[in-house]
């Protein structure tokens, strides 16, 4: 799944340069680790957009902790104030479907509401975004979890993911001036307070706080 999701949107880099100029930040990750717990395994895809388009950016992040569990999180991150902008509440998410992917997805009787362990994450997130968690019997098969992915959580990651591309090559506008300064800061902010605080969320456990430091200020420094 994260593979098709990696290549689905590099195909748009390849097949649209128009596209490619809008992109900011990339970030691509595949986290494998083996815990006493069980295996870990988190893949993410953050795509962030610059100030030649006001489109969402992109969030997918997939966390499986072991063979009966999986964590989704899925959202095209507003750029602007959904209270009082009211013209792009409506063009991004008001108009599209991500409500009726999410409402699919509910339907799911393993789908139980995920709830980010950071306040910050939470606020970043729109009234559309796919938190969710996924739970099977401890007596269950394995199978079962894949089933789960196959069924549900492919299915839904291509449609966000679908339509984060359409909105970005159909519905996107360039900032106006005025309003550039003020994105360009919140834009910048999200990059560097968001993922620092996913990037300690996860990776001092795993590597310690040594290596969790000196990845993020290489981040920092854009290495």
């Amino acid at each position: 799944m994260y593979k098709d999701l990696k290549y689905k949107i590099q195909s748009e880099f390849d097949l649209n340069p128009f596209f490619f100029c809008q992109i900011d930040f990339l970030l691509r990750s595949w986290l494998h680790c083996n815990l006493p717990f069980g295996t870990l395994n988190i893949a993410t895809i953050v795509a962030m957009m610059n100030s030649q388009s006001d489109a969402p950016h992109l969030l997918f992040e997939f966390i499986q902790t072991n063979t009966n569990s999986l964590v989704l999180v899925l959202d095209l991150l507003p750029r602007k104030d959904l209270v009082t902008d009211l013209e792009y509440l409506k063009r991004f998410y008001e108009d599209t479907s991500m409500e009726s992917v999410k409402q699919e997805l509910q339907k799911s009787p393993y789908a139980q509401r995920y709830e980010p362990p950071t306040l910050y994450i939470r606020c970043l997130t729109s009234p559309t975004s796919i938190l969710y968690k996924f739970e099977c019997p401890a007596d269950s098969k394995e199978i079962l979890l894949d089933q789960i992915i196959e069924d549900v959580v492919t299915p839904t990651a291509e449609k966000v993911v679908k339509l984060w591309l359409e909105g970005v090559l159909s519905l996107g506008k360039k900032l106006p001036d005025e309003e550039v300064k003020l994105v360009v800061q919140r834009d910048t902010t999200l990059k560097i307070k968001g993922l620092e605080v996913d990037l300690s969320s996860n990776m001092p456990r795993l590597f310690g706080q040594e290596i969790t430091d000196n990845v993020i200020e290489a981040f920092r420094k854009g290495e």
